[in-house]
């Protein structure tokens, strides 16, 4: 019965204390009081943007960022937690109000041709929006497949920002970029305050946050905004959406739980096996293609650690096994861990990677690719799962492992 409580700035020492008749009737006005200042304050600050011209333009599945029609252009919000909110005003052209911004608004012109990118799932951006050729510089150029950017940088067209995991500093600075685009923590953070203090612009991208799959693809819509695209962005969203939801009618939301095959997704590292958590996109994927993961029950949008044995224990009888690295047959990823041929699905030949589509210099289009498309890798794993209900379809990224 005892213990300090605080409620609404009184302590209590005993939760007996909270049935006195004047503290639960100053808690009650208390909590009034409070949500209708909350709700009044949210309600005021609608009308004050609704009188200032500025509309907020509806996302259906992205909770990353908010975006806003302002009368100069737009304005573009990320937030992740709190603490990593950033601020952008896009404007068509310099104009008078660009020099009066809240303190942290950084300004992007949809005009900008010079634009640095830092992860390939970034790229599809530019190339469905007819944007190539903005591309000023990336890291490790061999990683990029898309046909017409490796035209523009056969052309000599875009920088190389070193090869190793994070992009070079200074190689950015003297590219002299419009703005750049970064994704993650870490590392990415330390990047992001030197080039704010060099007075570039930082994109936050961070759609590989995104738990639904067509929340990573909505995305599109911030870089269509940056781009002065929205438009265009907005249509290609929708033909992905339509397309996505077409296939989970077909499979997903028809195929009864009795048959629904079990899925593992993942691998070993060093005797930790990495696998997606229950409410990752790779689990909702699985849902929507007709599949039941084998680890439904594990709480995370991001990726597991688990040990082996654990895995074989709950995962050893799964009919399919996705997602199996980069490996180039069965007998290879056997070899390579013998461990792997305790499951059921390698036995049996179910052994699924996304490596059918490759790029020039090697790099995988599913990594590149399948943030924008979650359509299409959809379309696979239904394929996969139910071949019967994919039969006029071919494989875009997955393909089974052969001896």
């Amino acid at each position: 019965m005892g213990g300090t409580l605080v409620y609404f700035g009184i302590k209590c020492k005993s939760e007996m204390q909270l049935s006195y008749p004047g503290i639960r009737f100053y808690l009650a006005i208390n909590l009034l009081l409070l949500v209708g200042f909350s709700c009044g304050e949210k309600e005021k600050q609608r009308e004050d943007a609704t009188a200032l011209g500025i509309q907020e333009i509806p996302l259906t599945y992205a909770k990353g960022f908010s975006l806003y029609k302002t009368p100069g252009g737009y304005r573009l919000i990320t937030h992740f937690e709190p603490g990593l909110e950033k601020r952008y005003e896009i404007r068509a052209a310099a104009s008078p109000d660009s020099l009066h911004l809240a303190e942290g608004t950084q300004t992007i012109f949809a005009s900008s041709r010079k634009i640095v990118l830092t992860a390939t799932t970034q790229i599809p951006h530019l190339t469905y929006l007819g944007a190539a050729d903005r591309l000023l510089a990336f890291p490790n150029l061999d990683l990029i497949s898309s046909p017409a950017v490796r035209k523009q940088i056969a052309a000599g067209k875009v920088v190389e920002l070193g090869k190793g995991p994070s992009p070079d500093l200074e190689t950015i600075i003297a590219a002299d970029p419009d703005w750049v685009m970064v994704s993650g923590f870490g590392e990415v953070q330390k990047l992001t305050e030197r080039l704010d203090a060099a007075r570039i612009p930082v994109v936050v991208n961070g759609e590989f946050l995104e738990p639904h799959p067509l929340g990573r693809a909505e995305w599109i819509k911030a870089t269509g905004a940056l781009l002065g695209e929205l438009e265009a962005a907005d249509s290609i969203f929708s033909a992905i959406e339509a397309n996505y939801q077409t296939a989970r009618m077909q499979s997903g939301t028809t195929t009864l739980e009795e048959d629904r095959p079990s899925v593992l997704s993942g691998t070993l590292y060093k005797d930790i096996w990495y696998a997606p958590g229950k409410d990752s996109w790779v689990a909702q994927l699985i849902r929507d293609a007709g599949g039941a993961y084998v680890f439904e029950q594990l709480e995370g949008s991001g990726s597991l650690a688990l040990n082996y044995e654990f895995v074989l224990d709950h995962a050893g009888e799964a009919s399919f096994w996705i997602g199996a690295a980069d490996y180039a047959s069965v007998s290879q990823m056997g070899n390579t861990n013998p461990k792997y041929q305790d499951f059921r699905a390698f036995s049996n030949g179910q052994v699924y990677t996304y490596t059918r589509n490759r790029g020039e210099t090697g790099g995988l289009m599913y990594f590149e690719e399948g943030y924008l498309r979650p359509d299409w890798v959809l379309w696979d794993l239904i394929k996969i799962l139910h071949p019967e209900k994919a039969r006029d379809r071919d494989f875009h990224y997955f393909q089974r492992l052969h001896e």
